[in-house]
């Protein structure tokens, strides 16, 4: 079946100018970051149509990733096609501000209730469109390509967050379990201490999230597309959807450390370290400050932490990382109103270079 709009504008199949605070009649709702957004919830809206449900990724009780088939309407918090929901990207998820000190960061997509005027908050999700294969991997069988997942400091914000929202009314309990990480009076300034106290960080982390492991909900859509070995074209069988939980991506986050150099202050490290010391703020005053800088935990400009598709394949593993389940035939049933001619990819040099071979001839 082929989703055309009646009046023929561009659009986004599941999005309109109703349920979302894209235009994309606009040019501007088209541009690199908006569009790498966007089309991500419309792919989900449209394997939603197709019933294909995305790969869920979800911490264990046995502290291991367990992969699972999640509904569409279940990462949402609400049916995709409901006259109530509402998508918007790049906005403020009012529900956690009561637990930080001044300005809450933005995240790629709310998904709201616009029919509860009062708590019209559901879901919170960061969005990270990936490659398929990396460089890491295109050399690599095609069951051993991975994806490169790059994480923002402002996840690690949301994330931290996430787990204050499941202790938000056992304070006590909290400050119990981190008491002892500074009850000699941590120096947040001191590299070497703070590179001691890792392991016992990581373990009392990992006890907060087992304790609360029926409460994880989805954080992070990690869409797929494919392309053939290292090339610019795309593979016959081109995109799917993961979907981490907020405790396996905390998991991620965890084993990367772990994974890491002992002695090495790693960025992992800093973003562990920048977790905890906001987790304790909670506990101790009610409050987060995302704004916290200090020698041990500096906040990272550009990003928190990076993982090669050699490092995210063990977790992704799966028949649908091999061979995702959208044909590229499908795209155009998910861009709709040739929107794609108001793309505006970025032109790099080294891409020209390679798709002009008469240059070298």
């Amino acid at each position: 079946m082929k989703f055309t709009p009646i009046d023929n504008t561009p659009s986004l199949f599941g999005l309109n100018p109703s349920n979302t605070n894209k235009d994309f009649r606009q040019a501007a709702a088209w541009g690199k970051n908006s569009f790498n957004n966007c089309f991500p919830i419309s792919l989900l809206c449209y394997m939603q149509s197709q019933n294909i449900a995305p790969i869920y990724l979800t911490l264990g009780e046995s502290w291991n990733i367990v992969p699972k088939k999640i509904n569409v309407n279940s990462v949402f918090g609400h049916p995709y096609d409901s006259n109530d929901i509402y998508f918007a990207f790049e906005y403020t998820y009012g529900q956690n501000q009561q637990f930080v000190k001044g300005t809450l960061p933005r995240i790629d997509l709310v998904v709201m209730d616009n029919s509860n005027s009062e708590d019209p908050w559901i879901r919170a999700l960061e969005i990270k469109l990936t490659a398929l294969p990396d460089n890491s991997t295109c050399r690599l069988s095609e069951d051993q390509y991975g994806c490169e997942l790059v994480v923002r400091p402002n996840t690690i914000i949301h994330l931290t967050l996430e787990v204050v929202r499941q202790y938000a009314e056992h304070q006590d309990e909290l400050l119990d379990s981190l008491r002892p990480i500074f009850q000699n009076n941590c120096d947040w300034e001191s590299e070497d201490s703070l590179l001691e106290k890792i392991p016992h960080i990581i373990q009392t982390i990992r006890t907060l999230l087992l304790a609360k492991i029926d409460d994880q909900i989805p954080f992070v859509i990690q869409p797929i597309w494919k392309t053939i070995g290292k090339s610019s074209r795309l593979h016959e069988n081109c995109l799917d959807v993961f979907v981490w939980s907020t405790f396996a991506f905390a998991k991620l986050l965890l084993d990367t450390v772990e994974q890491g150099r002992s002695r090495e202050f790693s960025r992992a490290k800093r973003a562990v370290l920048w977790m905890v010391k906001m987790l304790s703020d909670f506990a101790t005053d009610g409050k987060i400050d995302p704004q916290t800088v200090s020698v041990g935990f500096t906040r990272q400009t550009d990003k928190a932490f990076a993982l090669s598709g050699k490092k995210t394949h063990p977790y992704m593993s799966c028949a649908e990382l091999s061979r995702p389940r959208i044909k590229k035939t499908e795209i155009k049933n998910i861009i709709l109103g040739h929107g794609e001619k108001l793309l505006s990819p970025e032109r790099r040099f080294d891409a020209i270079l390679v798709n002009s071979p008469e240059l070298f001839t």
